[in-house]
């Protein structure tokens, strides 16, 4: 049974108690089996005892022999258990009887006996004839009973017999029962408890303690199973110990190379407040050696200083030590050191604590921010000063306004406002490069700054642009002051590298009132007046007056920027684009050619002539031309997309660049990235650059070009003729097409001149093998002449009036053919 399995013990021990049972059942079964078969043999033996005593006795009855029947009955006391035997006729008198015991001569009533009757019958014949077999008749006749007594005393005896026999055999099924449990229950418990016990102190840490293996089945896999497991976590307390001893180890080392390592001080403390250890850094700083610093007192090595009262404080050690509290400085001390040399940092402390929270020191972290705070200090200089010459910024220049204009609404002070803008600065920097217009503006905001009062504010606003603050100055001191500003500057010479330059400076000059409104508005009028004056022919001033007609117009151009910038936020641009015809018989009729045009929509559609010039005075150009790029690239990937594409190139749209865009960083990555989301083909791209653009930015042009060139794009140089500059620039720049200003062909009929200059462009361009267009053609006599001359493509009003470009795009070819011909009758 030791190799039994838990599930067969358990079954067992459930069955054996089941079994005895049914044994001790069927025992009580068997013994009262027994009783009943006793008691029913003397039953059937005092019967037919009685039986055959009455009929022996029928003829002693019937002859009323008593001896005989003495006789008979003596005989039948001999059989066993015979108690007595009694015979009576049938009135009940007793004929015979004899007893065992001559004392029982009374009834039977002892309950220890058994008594049974027997009918004594006497046979009589009969002198008739002998009846049908059908009719039975009864001839005896009872005379008399016999009875008999047995004892009981016999069968009493046999029955407890075998009732102790049977009791004996409960009696030892259950004691047997018993200890076969109680040990079986043994065999389960003792495991278990043993597992228990194990379990216990294992759980309580004694990892080394094992089960005795002694039982089989589960319990035994159970028993290996906890040594396994014990010997496994002990083999891994094991490993983990020396884990942790080990990374305990390294992470004091760690933390030793750290605080070594750092950039910060670091100094630890006893709960005293003396000093436990110094990091090399924090010896550095205080220049103390961490062995002459130990066991001293902080504030002996940690002497600070308050920054505006240079005192010396005591470092609040004591919050931490007594209160436990950390301590955080925002701002900064002086730190002298032990040989007397100071610098700026910035620090904290904490408290250390043990497990429970008891305070066992502090720790002090510094780090020098000497270096930090000058930044800030030369940062907070910069937030309200122009890096290169020194004067206030923009910001600050604003802020000073604004307190004039609240003094001027409060009181009846008057003030006023000069903004300046200098004039030919540009040659200076295309000319000599942007580090000498740097050295330019700084020697002119020191010359300038000697020329006003000690109580006025000169700021650099922005490029080469100035504003002077006047405080309480009528419009007659103002004048007189910007007068002396305009003479000085246009006094100063510039030397650069034995070159001399004489520049000048246009003035706008504002009051300032109680009525001036806020700064928006003064500054917006001080720039329209500065404008104002430059537009006048420079070098000069112009004062801000309500409802001047200069002014007028420039709030004419500042509205323009608004609805130039409303129309960009709210896509309000529309494209349109004309047609660009060969001329030449050998031209492909199926390339297309058109120049993009943009308009802005409004009760009419305007034309770029109205809103162009504020939209380059104030640098919209560039976002302008994005809006155009993306549109247009747009609208050709879905025409493309619709099929209408034609092979690459059949079609060509010319973009117009303005001078901004070239001069913008960002502009050609943007194109790339423009090419690159939408997927149309670079060869139906055509960029057309105006020649003062080109020449403004020549650098950037040049790369431009190459790079879109590789691509496939082609290029366009627009308004040629215009500038009056050298045709030597068209050997830097790889453009493909030559576009001949219209103020020479719109007047090349009638003025020689004029024809001369469109017939030298002409030749110069095929010489440097470029194609020509002839802009402006507004007429045949304009076309016929352009096509003597031999002029490539020709594009006007004349030719094709400029229709929206989604309509183009929809065009058949049969639409592009009659332009074509339109301009070949035109010829004829």
């Amino acid at each position: 049974m030791k190799e039994w399995s838990l599930q067969k013990r358990v079954l067992f021990m459930a069955l054996a108690p089941l079994t005895v049972a049914v044994f001790l059942l069927a025992l009580q079964q068997f013994t009262n089996a027994r009783i009943q078969d006793l008691e029913q043999a003397l039953h059937d033996r005092g019967q037919a005892l009685a039986t055959r005593l009455a009929s022996t006795c029928e003829d002693a009855v019937s002859t009323h022999n008593r001896k005989k029947l003495a006789e008979l009955l003596q005989s039948t006391l001999k059989e066993k258990n015979v108690l007595s035997a009694t015979v009576t006729d049938m009135g009940g008198s007793i004929l015979a009887r004899a007893a065992v015991d001559e004392k029982d001569k009374g009834p039977v009533t002892d309950v220890t006996r058994y008594k049974f009757l027997a009918p004594i019958y006497r046979v009589e014949s009969s002198g008739r004839a002998t009846p049908p077999v059908s009719e039975p008749v009864d001839l005896r006749k009872q005379v008399g009973w016999v009875s008999v007594s047995l004892s009981r005393a016999a069968l009493q005896t046999e029955q407890n017999r075998i009732l102790f026999q049977s009791l004996f055999m409960v009696a030892l099924g259950l004691v047997v029962t018993v200890v076969f449990a109680l040990r079986m229950a043994r065999t389960v418990t003792r495991p278990v408890l043993s597992l228990t016990q194990a379990v216990g102190k294992i759980k309580n840490g004694q990892l080394d303690h094992r089960v005795a293996t002694l039982s089989g089945g589960e319990v035994g896999q159970l028993e290996d199973g906890i040594n396994a497991m014990a010997a496994a976590l002990q083999e891994a307390r094991d490993k983990e110990k020396k884990r942790s001893e080990d990374a305990l180890f390294l992470e004091k080392v760690r933390a030793q190379v750290t605080l070594e390592s750092i950039g910060d001080g670091v100094i630890t403390t006893d709960a005293e407040g003396r000093i436990v250890y110094m990091n090399p850094v924090a010896e550095q700083f205080t220049e103390w050696k961490g062995d002459a610093a130990r066991g001293k007192p902080l504030s002996e090595v940690f002497k600070i200083f308050d920054e505006d009262s240079k005192h010396l404080v005591e470092y609040p050690i004591h919050y931490c030590l007594q209160e436990g509290r950390i301590i955080r400085h925002d701002s900064h001390h002086l730190l002298m050191s032990h040989e007397g040399g100071k610098i700026e940092v910035q620090d904290s402390a904490a408290p250390i604590r043990d497990r429970d929270g008891a305070i066992l020191g502090a720790v002090v972290v510094f780090h020098d921010v000497t270096e930090i705070q000058s930044m800030a200090r030369r940062m907070a200089y910069l937030a309200s000063h122009d890096p290169l010459t020194g004067l206030l910024n923009r910001r600050e220049f604003e802020t000073r306004l604004h307190q004039v204009l609240e003094s001027a609404q409060a009181g009846s002070r008057e003030h006023a406002l000069l903004y300046l803008d200098l004039d030919q600065f540009k040659i200076v920097n295309d000319t000599c490069g942007h580090i000498a217009g740097d050295e330019l503006l700084k020697q002119l905001a020191n010359h300038m700054q000697k020329e006003i009062r000690a109580s006025d504010v000169l700021a650099r606003l922005g490029g080469d642009e100035f504003g002077v603050v006047l405080e309480d100055c009528s419009v007659d001191k103002a004048k007189q002051i910007a007068d002396l500003l305009r003479q000085s500057v246009k006094d100063f010479r510039f030397l650069w590298e034995s070159r001399t330059f004489e520049i000048g400076v246009s003035i706008g000059l504002v009051p300032i009132s109680r009525d001036s409104g806020g700064i928006t508005e003064v500054l917006s009028a001080a720039d329209s007046a500065c404008y104002v004056a430059k537009d006048h022919g420079r070098n000069r001033i112009h004062i801000y007056q309500p409802g001047d007609r200069a002014m007028a117009q420039r709030r004419g151009e500042m509205q323009w920027v608004h609805r130039l910038r409303q129309g960009l936020e709210n896509n309000s641009f529309d494209l349109y684009c004309q047609a660009i015809v060969p001329l030449g018989e050998e031209a492909s009729p199926s390339a297309r050619f058109y120049e993009i045009l943009v308009r802005v929509q409004d009760e009419d559609l305007v034309l770029p002539a109205a809103f162009i010039p504020a939209a380059e005075r104030y640098h919209l150009m560039p976002s302008i031309d994005r809006w155009v790029i993306r549109t247009v690239f747009s609208m050709l990937e879905e025409h493309q997309a619709r099929g209408g594409g034609g092979e690459p190139g059949s079609a060509r749209f010319a973009i117009n660049l303005s001078g901004q865009s070239l001069g913008d960083e960002k502009f050609l990555d943007f194109v790339m990235q423009q090419f690159a989301q939408h997927h149309i083909s670079p060869a139906s791209i055509c960029f057309e650059i105006t020649e003062t653009a080109a020449i403004a930015n020549l650098s950037r042009a040049r790369d431009f070009i190459a790079r879109f060139k590789s691509m496939g794009c082609h290029f366009a140089l627009d308004d040629f003729g215009s500038g009056l500059s050298s045709f030597g620039y068209l050997k830097s720049l790889s453009v493909d097409y030559l576009k001949i200003a219209g103020d020479f062909i719109e007047g090349m009929v009638e003025d020689p001149v004029d024809h001369a200059m469109v017939d030298a462009i002409n030749q110069i361009g095929h010489v440097m093998g470029l194609t020509t267009i002839a802009e402006s053609v507004e007429n045949a006599p304009i076309l016929n002449s352009i096509r003597e001359m031999g002029v490539d493509y020709a594009q006007g009003l004349g030719i094709d009036t400029p229709k929206p470009l989604h309509q183009v795009l929809q065009l058949p070819e049969q639409e592009w053919n009659a332009i074509r011909a339109r301009a070949k009758e035109m010829y004829s």
